[in-house]
């Protein structure tokens, strides 16, 4: 598809691009999306100091949204044909190249190198890098039938994708699914920090699985379970120097920060919200724990001595921006 038909992004996407006359903008916290409404919105400020700004002229509906964990860059899918599209700083929108329409799911990896694309019809998931210049399919792996994905993930070099369905984790490969781990729960969330390591989510056991030496034999070992305070957990990531680990936990609100170099002791961090995931804002180890809607957006900022969980006030009704 011709990507000048997307070619319509105003300069204020993500970071605006400074010329004659531009006013200099604030710090920036983040991206959220406004599902209801189909619009990126702007945190501005810091943590504990952000207000919503205004609604994103993107130019083309988009229904879902995964936002570069650097911030550079969004990968949308929307449009007429329900592309997949990349947004980015001082860039005009891309398709990316070698795309099916209507992908089910998007995992972005760690640094943001990397993204899958999980299409539930086909039960296909295609594998894009090239971010954010140049995005393009550069591997497609078919899925056993009967199946649908609960979570996904995928290592920075794209060459590791987990899925997860039912009570196991597989590694997808051209040669099939490996088993990664089996006789689980209900697997909501897979984190990988660096390649041949994952983090698991089970959600119905109350556990946090760290596996380790995938694709060169396996060691599993639970970090963290319902006497560390994990309770129905929706999310798990890992701090970017691989030091600790963070789950959201739906039932109590509350956050769990595991400390993975020693004897992963948990501290317990509570949350006046039912948290739905763990989206990486700007700062040293901020986390978005809500999502876009009428109450207030919840964030946990752990990058200091002790963490903590804020908030960006909800928009005023019949405003545009706070």
């Amino acid at each position: 598809m011709n990507t000048r038909n997307y070619c319509f992004v105003a300069a204020s996407l993500l970071f605006p691009v400074l010329g004659t006359g531009a006013s200099i903008q604030g710090p920036e916290l983040g991206l959220v999306f406004d599902s209801a409404k189909g619009e990126l919105r702007q945190i501005l400020g810091i943590p504990g100091a952000a207000v919503l700004g205004r609604p994103m002229a993107l130019g083309v509906a988009v229904r879902k949204v995964a936002v570069s964990p650097l911030g550079d860059y969004v990968l949308a899918i929307g449009g007429e044909h329900n592309d997949a599209m990349v947004f980015a700083v001082g860039r005009n929108p891309l398709v990316v190249s070698g795309a099916d329409r209507g992908a089910e799911q998007i995992a972005l990896s760690v640094g943001g190198k990397s993204a899958a694309l999980y299409y539930k019809q086909t039960n296909r998931i295609e594998v894009v890098a090239g971010f954010p210049g140049e995005p393009k399919v550069t591997a497609e792996y078919s899925l056993s039938s009967g199946q649908t994905l609960t979570a996904m993930a995928i290592s920075d070099d794209g060459k590791m994708v987990l899925a997860a369905a039912g009570g196991r984790v597989f590694q997808v490969t051209t040669g099939g699914e490996t088993p990664v781990a089996g006789d689980l729960g209900r697997v909501v969330s897979i984190a990988i920090p660096t390649a041949g390591e994952a983090f698991i989510a089970d959600n119905a056991r109350n556990e946090i699985l760290r596996v380790k030496g995938i694709g060169a034999g396996i060691e599993t070992d639970v970090v963290a379970g319902s006497k560390n305070g994990i309770n129905s957990p929706v999310a798990v990531a890992v701090a970017r120097d691989g030091s600790r680990a963070f789950v959201a936990n739906a039932k109590p609100g509350t956050v769990s920060i595991i400390d993975l170099r020693g004897e992963a002791a948990v501290k317990t961090v509570d949350c006046a919200c039912k948290p739905t995931g763990l989206d990486r804002l700007a700062g040293n180890e901020v986390f978005r724990l809500t999502e876009f809607s009428k109450q207030p957006i919840w964030t946990v900022d752990a990058g200091g001595t002790e963490a903590r969980v804020l908030f960006v006030p909800a928009e005023a009704a019949g405003s545009t921006e706070q």
